[in-house]
């Protein structure tokens, strides 16, 4: 989105707007892990308060494989990506280590990256590289870190929690509505093709092997322990 876009939909450099005026809000799934989105947002909006909603990643990664599922008739099973995937991390930890402090720019990212997968489910959901990132450069008081399985089991307590660190008077009142995303993801397609995934429990503890030490990586930059439980697709 351009400058001007965003000045268009509510984002000012000005003066703060009134206090009866709206709270405007952007949102991306994306910006968390591409350097130029950080880069851009610290230059034209250093003052940006950041809502991290951060997702378990087998559960994240079976989402967002829904997502991209629904679109093809041929799109290969959940199982088949993960298992690429879960060898890649695997070579990558024995050939070049975690490099934890590393940021974009680590050593296992590129590492990850020679193997060229159809789609890199879990390693995106490695939040401790990418959250350093942001963490340097924007001030750790800017930075709202939220588990994504406590806010659908209490959003109205989430969105308080949001409310307080937003310094607003008095907590934001919802009114909503559910809408279907693009991909239709809460349709019927999503159900049935979701009801086919199946992972060995050998495949989860393999999973849960490779990734734990991300987690940890993760809960120990943001502050913060979410107990996830790593082999879980819930």
């Amino acid at each position: 989105m351009s400058l001007a876009a965003y000045l268009k939909n509510g984002f000012s450099l000005e003066e703060p707007l009134p206090e009866d005026s709206n709270v405007t809000f952007e949102a991306s799934i994306h910006y968390y892990h591409h350097k130029p989105a950080l880069i851009n947002m610290h230059a034209l909006l250093p003052c940006t308060r950041l809502i991290w909603v951060l997702r378990n990643p087998l559960p994240r990664a079976l989402s967002e494989y829904l997502h991209q599922a629904v679109k093809s008739k041929n799109y290969p099973s959940f199982q088949e990506l993960i298992v690429a995937e879960v060898a890649a991390i695997s070579k990558c930890r024995k050939a070049v280590g975690f490099d934890f402090e590393g940021g974009f720019q680590n050593k296992f990212f590129s590492c990850m990256g020679k193997f060229k997968l159809k789609k890199y489910l879990l390693s995106t959901a490695f939040y401790g590289y990418f959250t350093r990132a942001w963490l340097a450069k924007f001030p750790r008081e800017q930075h709202l870190f939220l588990d994504y399985e406590e806010f659908r089991k209490d959003h109205l307590r989430t969105v308080k929690e949001i409310s307080h660190f937003l310094g607003l008077t008095s907590p934001v009142v919802l009114e909503y509505s559910w809408k279907y995303n693009k991909a239709n993801t809460r349709d019927g397609i999503a159900k049935k093709i979701r009801a086919g995934v199946q992972l060995s429990s050998s495949l989860r503890k393999k999973v849960a092997h490779e990734i734990s030490p991300f987690i940890n990586d993760a809960f120990n930059t943001i502050g913060y322990n979410f107990n996830w439980t790593p082999d879980s697709l819930v």
